[in-house]
């Protein structure tokens, strides 16, 4: 029998080369998208300023909602936050692709990550792109911080003499552990790393049980309340939660029904008869009109006031609010004159 032949921990870590370059790519390829092939991303007065899509992520973020929308209300806190957050990203890339501190780069592209599930793991109109992104990342950062950066590293190349523990948790290298240590540091993290997957995917999707849902293909606006006077005036506040971040649901028209199922009032919401500072907006997107409609992003939250189109007198009683899009879909709520 030939003897057993002992391959060093560097050689077995080398096989994670790919999965190494290949999430350091995409950490690296966001830094480069916002700060060289796309600088807009970072100017908060241009339209695909990163900002909107962070209030994007708002409606069903798990866990982060109320730090997005802190940020998302303090523009400027905001603005600092999407800077320092798109610096982590490249250096935590190019730590990636070089090797350098390879196990702190890749606890920086799983934390990375796992924001990026809570925040818009829901997110993703043709399929749960979003959520896939995340646990990817988390899973294949997990495994590079295990093994580190291999013989193709720097690491490799400046520290493989070093003794130091301190060395090894932040570079690469192996651990002073037996093999019942490390089968449990592999079971620990498989634990989490699967819990978050099957957590995340019912949470986000209804994935495990229940009927699968997809928030992010067909708009929907939320009436959150809404006051109808005497006079015909009303007084909304509406909230996009549903539906594809890459355009608004428009809002062509606003009927008013009394308990009868009569239409006592219709509002046309667009540029010439709503004014814009009866518009009161919470958030970083904005519910604006345009030529032909009221047009609501998502995440976009808002008070409208609407003067009465005629002159009219309500009586006491119920009616109901019925917001129309351009595409057909409604979305309506009862409200008493009192």
């Amino acid at each position: 029998m030939q003897p057993e032949k002992k391959i060093s921990f560097d050689s077995i870590s080398t096989l994670v080369t790919p999965i190494r370059l290949i999430l350091g790519w995409q950490f690296f390829s966001a830094f480069l998208r916002r700060v060289i092939n796309d600088p807009e991303k970072l100017d908060p007065n241009s339209p695909a300023y990163m900002g909107h899509a962070f209030n994007h992520f708002l409606p069903h973020a798990l866990f982060i909602k109320p730090m997005i929308e802190f940020l998302i209300t303090h523009v400027h806190l905001l603005y600092i936050f999407l800077f320092t957050f798109t610096i982590i990203e490249g250096l935590v890339g190019i730590g990636l692709i070089l090797g350098l501190l390879t196990r702190l780069s890749s606890l920086g592209a799983t934390l990375l990550s796992l924001g990026i599930l809570l925040g818009s793991g829901w997110l993703g109109s043709t399929c749960v792109d979003e959520w896939q992104i995340g646990i990817a990342g988390i899973g294949c950062g997990l495994v590079v911080m295990c093994f580190g950066g291999g013989l193709f590293s720097i690491d490799y190349l400046l520290l493989k003499n070093r003794t130091s523990k301190i060395l090894r948790l932040l570079t690469s290298g192996p651990f002073d552990l037996n093999s019942v240590q490390i089968r449990n540091i592999a079971l620990i993290f498989s634990i989490i790393a699967v819990f978050i997957t099957l957590f995340t995917y019912q949470a986000l999707h209804n994935g495990l049980y229940g009927k699968l849902y997809n928030l992010s293909k067909v708009p929907k606006i939320e009436i959150l309340s809404a006051n109808l006077y005497g006079n015909g005036a009303l007084k909304m506040i509406l909230y996009r939660v549903d539906g594809p971040d890459t355009y608004g649901a428009f809002v062509r028209q606003i009927i008013v029904s009394n308990d009868s199922g009569n239409i006592v009032e219709t509002f046309d919401p667009n540029e010439t008869n709503v004014d814009k500072s009866k518009i009161k907006n919470f958030y970083f997107n904005k519910i604006e009109p345009n030529k032909y409609s009221l047009v609501v992003p998502l995440g976009a939250k808002a008070e409208i006031d609407l003067l009465p189109t005629q002159n009219i007198k309500l009586e006491k009683g119920k009616y109901k609010i019925e917001l129309i899009d351009v595409s057909g879909l409604k979305w309506e709520k009862d409200i008493n004159i009192n």
